[in-house]
């Protein structure tokens, strides 16, 4: 059986087809995670920042919030830029640039230094909130 690989980066694409992989050695493995299952902090605590880290490294983080209640105060971010992804359920983040309802399937950006919060959450509220020290930018079919 061939098996086809595309190798991607900012600067160049390759296409390959070859054999079945033969992996002799390898020390880190693809793991899987099942949302539903997960009691986060924000469940319980209406203080709990951040939510649930279920990854992280120097330039970014990757947090799971099932909240259950509206954050009692605005949130300043001056490390990193957010974007919240929806994935069930609803909210309102109130922002100083805005307010906005976030629905399943929909996501937002608050750029570094904008007071956020979350209040209003549905009780099926389920989002990814991945915060990147590296400027966020929404890429549409246009810019690319």
């Amino acid at each position: 059986m061939n098996i086809k690989e595309k190798i991607t980066s900012d600067e160049i694409d390759i296409e390959i087809e070859r054999g079945e992989f033969n992996i002799k050695k390898s020390s880190r493995k693809a793991e899987k995670l099942t949302f539903k299952d997960i009691t986060t902090p924000d469940m319980t605590d209406p203080l709990a920042i951040p939510p649930l880290r279920l990854v992280s490294s120097e330039n970014l983080s990757i947090e799971f919030s099932r909240r259950r209640f509206s954050l009692p105060f605005f949130h300043r971010n001056m490390d990193y830029d957010e974007l919240i992804i929806c994935l069930k359920g609803s909210a309102t983040w109130e922002t100083e640039s805005g307010n906005f309802e976030l629905k399943e399937g929909e996501m937002l950006i608050i750029p570094r230094g904008i007071a956020h919060r979350p209040v209003n959450p549905s009780n099926d509220y389920m989002a990814l909130e991945i915060k990147s020290k590296n400027k966020l930018i929404f890429q549409s079919e246009s810019t690319k």
